[in-house]
């Protein structure tokens, strides 16, 4: 049930048309109880027997599940490490890396300044919310289409575009954390353009920095304590449409879960780790070679987490189609071309119903 004197209407106003956030709902109305509006129907309910911790075989025929690898880069250029990359890419869509350069302090200093946005007073936040922000490349947001949305979901989001073409890009950012997540897209930046670089060799295709790496996005996740998780979800079952996806989780256990078959593999957070995922371009231009993979988040009971999604993207204009590379020897291609802006706009005009993109531009 909602609070007491507000109805669920006024909630929905109240973390959407006033610019709260869910994060604003928690810390003013403080519910004890989950929100009829923040309830997932059934049938989009993710239950508990649906997630899978850890792989397990409990016996003879009993379901053996992978386990994400975790993968050690500190020598790019040895092939196991490539060999290790494409073969995650290709069947599990998702894996880590270690050892990739950036420390567990620097990383630190990340999650403190998002975590310091997030804790702003809400004037101030509401300054960057998206339709009218202060800033033409960082906006703040709730769920992922509130307008639209049937239920919300249980996260707030700030995200940034990187336009290192221009001068002071950044210059309106807020200040609490701009500094920080420029850092942080300089240390991203290469190490996603060596793991592209890794899965075009495999494709015997090469690195093309403005289809693979012409727009470069992130999201800071904020996830506050949540008064009943197994109704509601973090961030709904979705997959990535850009190339390649670098996240910096926390270390809340039991919130990341890719799809595997008709459950869901949890990803652990790992010390220091980056977890890597491939998106939808990626999976086109490989004409399903590499598997852009449904994944989702839940929420925590006891803990507000926050996670950092580094986008790496097509430029907007981009013709994305499968790569001739792959088609040499008469194999027929899956997908259809299709205008990266295109794609964005459908992609964003929906709400997370688990319906894959992907599927609108499959030829028959």
């Amino acid at each position: 049930m909602a609070p007491i004197g507000l109805t669920d209407v006024a909630i929905t106003d109240f973390v959407v048309n006033q610019r709260h956030g869910v994060k604003g709902l928690v810390d003013i109305i403080s519910p004890k109880t989950l929100p009829p509006c923040y309830i997932q129907l059934p049938e989009k309910r993710v239950t508990t027997e649906k997630l899978i911790m850890e792989a397990a075989t409990t016996g003879k025929g009993a379901l053996s599940a992978p386990v994400i690898p975790v993968i050690d880069v500190s020598d790019w250029k040895n092939p196991n490490v490539a060999e290790e990359i494409c073969e995650a890419a290709a069947t599990l869509g998702f894996f880590q890396i270690v050892n990739h350069g950036v420390s567990v302090d620097e990383q630190n200093e990340l999650r403190a300044a998002g975590r310091g946005f997030f804790d702003l007073p809400t004037e101030e936040k509401k300054r960057y919310w998206e339709g009218s922000s202060v800033s033409d490349t960082a906006w703040y947001m709730t769920s992922f289409n509130p307008y639209k949305e049937a239920k919300l979901e249980w996260r707030d989001y700030l995200k940034f575009e990187y336009l290192s073409d221009q001068v002071d890009f950044a210059a309106t950012w807020p200040t609490v954390c701009r500094n920080e997540v420029v850092n942080h897209s300089n240390r991203m930046k290469p190490i996603g353009r060596k793991i592209l670089e890794i899965l075009m060799n495999n494709l015997n295709a090469r690195m093309e920095e403005e289809t693979l790496m012409g727009t470069l996005r992130m999201n800071v996740n904020y996830y506050p304590e949540c008064p009943d998780p197994k109704l509601t979800v973090g961030t709904g079952h979705h997959c990535d449409i850009n190339t390649l996806t670098l996240l910096l989780q926390d270390d809340i256990l039991g919130s990341l879960y890719a799809r595997y078959g008709d459950k869901w593999l949890h990803i652990p957070p790992v010390m220091g780790a980056i977890v890597v995922n491939i998106g939808d371009m990626l999976q086109i231009l490989s004409n399903d070679r590499y598997k852009s993979v449904e994944h989702l988040v839940m929420a925590s009971r006891f803990l507000s987490r926050i996670s950092f999604a580094y986008y790496c993207g097509p430029s907007y204009d981009s013709v994305i189609e499968p790569l001739r590379e792959v088609l040499e020897n008469g194999e027929k291609p899956l997908y259809k071309p299709t205008m990266y802006s295109d794609y964005m706009k459908y992609y964003f005009a929906r709400p997370h119903t688990g319906s894959k993109t992907i599927e609108s531009i499959k030829l028959p």
